[in-house]
């Protein structure tokens, strides 16, 4: 049950160009400490049962995550299911010496990428602070600096600082074990650590976009931002470690060994404690894996295609997959279609098809690892290539509403409509969130299914796109949906 979380960690630090390639390098520094630290402390084994209620909570919050298919909950509980697991056998007395030596872990664990949009807005608006004091024509929106008739510059993900903080916060937490004792200097530390981390990246994406208006897009900062970030982080080390050194000197007694915690050796009774322990923990674990489905099985080499026929001629089909350059990433569905139509009656002869349509189903029968509707890979549209401008409702003509979105091309201005859904289990749902909360209806629905529903329109000369859009799921989507949920919608017997 647990593999696949760890496999999704690891795959996560080997991709060197992301924010957690330093994954192996902390694991590695982990479990020095955790050697130094037994070794110094010598903790002496036992069975601790009151702990086992925290571990059952972890163990819980894992099960869950596992049911509603939320890689990111199962990656958050992994480092307090170590420690759980190791204070009922060592009690708080002693694991509380292990708590940053397994803890520094969560610095590497890969659900930090929830605050990268809060961090790019920052950088973005700390900039747009620092350009107002430079002779500078631009315009900010969203994470768009707009140097007027010069070029673009967009804060991604990339340019958020993430890698910057995750690094910083390891080597302040991993300074202040080695050489500090009181945690009151450990926080502040910590913290002074953090405002330098993001004060490299503000600075760096100054610079460049700086420099960027100096030289008319052409500086070489701006294809190696990378490793000039890097420079700029290893800039503000400097100062935070002279810092630390000053911390350590006014630490009372900085400079004296930590006292060895003195432990008894193990009694024969203690002994069989812990197996007692191991034993109640283990049958623990087992009740919580024998009441989880299954995440893994087989994936499709290609999905199955869709077949659906509409209900009159309307439209004529395109033998296009994509709208305008745009089409979902979705990876491994089990049943698919994307299709592209026009309009008949909207369409002159001798003239071209000036109203595009798509249309783009993906089902999975059931989700399992790799093939989740909602996961990191899967994604309505790529931030790097179009920017969302409107967000609006439509009426689904099978149940609840559809969410809409205007998105505009960053390189030709181009605008395409799209709508979207979520059918989890039986529920309709326009949030990503909420559809993985859905999951969880499939114990008691009997439906473990989950499909998403996209609709797309390009059009330079409708005065109402949403309407003309929604006029087109009105047509498609009924049939689509009837086929799935004659495929998915369970059998009820008189």
């Amino acid at each position: 049950m647990i593999w696949p979380t760890l496999e999704a960690i690891g795959s996560r630090w080997l991709k060197m160009d992301e924010s957690y390639s330093h994954g192996f390098l902390i694991f590695a520094v982990s479990i020095g400490l955790v050697s130094r630290t037994w070794w110094q402390n010598r903790p002496s084994v036992g069975f601790y049962p009151l702990w086992l209620i925290p571990l059952a909570g972890a163990l819980g919050a894992f099960v869950f995550g596992e049911l509603i298919r939320l890689q990111a909950l199962r990656e958050l509980v992994v480092v307090p299911l170590l420690l759980g697991w190791l204070a009922v056998f060592l009690g708080w007395r002693q694991v509380r010496h292990f708590i940053i030596p397994i803890g520094i872990l969560f610095f590497a664990v890969p659900v930090w990428d929830y605050i990268s949009w809060t961090l790019q807005l920052i950088t973005v608006a700390v900039n747009q602070f620092l350009l107002g004091f430079m002779d500078i024509e631009f315009e900010v929106e969203g994470v768009f600096v707009y140097l007027i008739g010069i070029g673009t510059f967009e804060v991604a993900h990339g340019c958020s600082g993430l890698r910057y903080l995750l690094v910083g916060q390891s080597l302040s937490v991993l300074y202040g074990e080695l050489n500090f004792r009181k945690l009151k200097t450990r926080l502040f530390f910590f913290l002074v650590a953090v405002g330098l981390a993001l004060l490299a990246n503000w600075i760096r994406v100054f610079v460049i976009i700086y420099m960027g208006y100096e030289t008319n897009m052409e500086s070489r900062l701006i294809e190696d931002h990378d490793s000039f970030g890097w420079w700029v982080f290893a800039a503000t080390l400097i100062p935070l470690y002279f810092f630390g050194s000053r911390l350590e000197r006014g630490e009372v007694n900085s400079a004296l060994l930590p006292k060895r915690m003195t432990t008894k050796p193990a009694s024969e009774s203690a002994f069989r404690s812990a197996w007692f322990g191991a034993g109640v923990t283990s049958a623990l674990v087992l009740f919580f894996m024998l009441g989880v489905p299954a995440s893994s099985g087989s994936l499709r080499s290609a999905p199955e295609s869709i077949e659906f026929s509409l209900l009159n001629d309307r439209y004529g089909i395109l033998f296009e997959k994509q709208l305008m350059g745009w089409q979902p990433q979705i990876r491994n569905p089990d049943r698919q279609v994307t299709q592209t139509f026009f309009d008949k009656s909207a369409v002159e002869i001798g003239e071209n098809v000036g109203e595009r349509f798509y249309v783009g189903v993906f089902s999975y029968d059931f989700q399992r690892h790799r093939a989740e509707l909602i996961q990191y890979n899967n994604r309505i549209y790529d931030s790097e290539q179009w920017m969302p401008e409107e967000f609006f409702t439509l009426r689904s003509p099978v149940s609840g509403n559809l969410r809409g979105i205007t998105l505009r091309r960053f390189a030709t201005g181009e605008r395409i409509h799209l709508a979207f859904g979520y059918h989890v289990a039986g529920r309709w749902e326009t949030d990503q969130w909420r559809a993985k909360l859905a999951q969880a209806a499939s114990l008691v629905s009997g439906r473990a299914d989950a499909t998403l529903y996209v609709f797309g329109l390009s059009c330079s000369s409708c005065e109402e796109p949403q309407a003309v859009l929604g006029e087109f799921i009105g047509e498609v989507m009924p049939p689509i949906f009837s086929l799935l949920e004659s495929r998915y919608q369970p059998q009820t017997h008189q």
